[in-house]
């Protein structure tokens, strides 16, 4: 590649390859076309400016350091944004649900408040992340920010930039696919 060729002119398949290279122009690309754009996905999701940095960030260093192991079939930005999401759904999964979350979502799901051993509890919230996994991806964005990060309805229409409305269908819409996979 010329050294006089603009950054912009530089597709991303060229990124790729440089990375690939170990060709630090490559990261240094990447990193200024497309940081800002991953770290706004990622504050979509987790509303916390550090930690959507943080997982940018070691987005970046663990594509650098796959180098000639990188793979890519699709275009890069849908590609950063893509791992950027599931990290930060992988973020709050790790950091926020626990055996409580279970219990308080047992009320709200019409279940009958009762004692359940540790195995069953165990089972029931695997069983629940299956499904939560599932929902459209709109619906689970809502549903965790709710029921994980503790959001208001509010708070969450700010952040996304939708109506209150829109977040209580969501809502509503995440329970009842719970509530029906859960009875089967």
């Amino acid at each position: 590649m010329s050294f006089f060729i603009k950054n912009s002119e530089i597709s991303d398949t060229d990124i790729i390859q440089l990375i690939r290279d170990r060709d630090e122009k490559g990261i240094d690309l990447m990193f200024q076309r497309f940081y800002k754009i991953c770290v706004t996905k990622a504050y979509q999701v987790l509303a916390d400016s550090h930690t959507a940095e943080d997982i940018v960030q070691e987005l970046f260093s663990d594509l650098w350091t796959k180098g000639a192991d990188l793979e890519v079939n699709q275009s890069l930005s849908s590609y950063l944004q893509k791992s950027v999401f599931n990290r930060s759904l992988n973020f709050i999964k790790a950091k926020k649900l626990n055996f409580e979350e279970l219990d308080a979502g047992q009320n709200e799901l019409g279940e009958e408040s009762y004692e359940i051993d540790t195995e069953s509890k165990e089972a029931l919230l695997k069983e629940m992340e299956v499904i939560i996994d599932g929902l459209p991806e709109k619906c689970r964005i809502v549903f965790t920010m709710s029921k994980f990060e503790k959001k208001s309805y509010a708070q969450i229409a700010n952040d996304l930039g939708i109506s209150i409305k829109t977040v209580e269908n969501q809502i509503s819409k995440a329970f009842k696919i719970l509530k029906n996979n859960l009875k089967k």
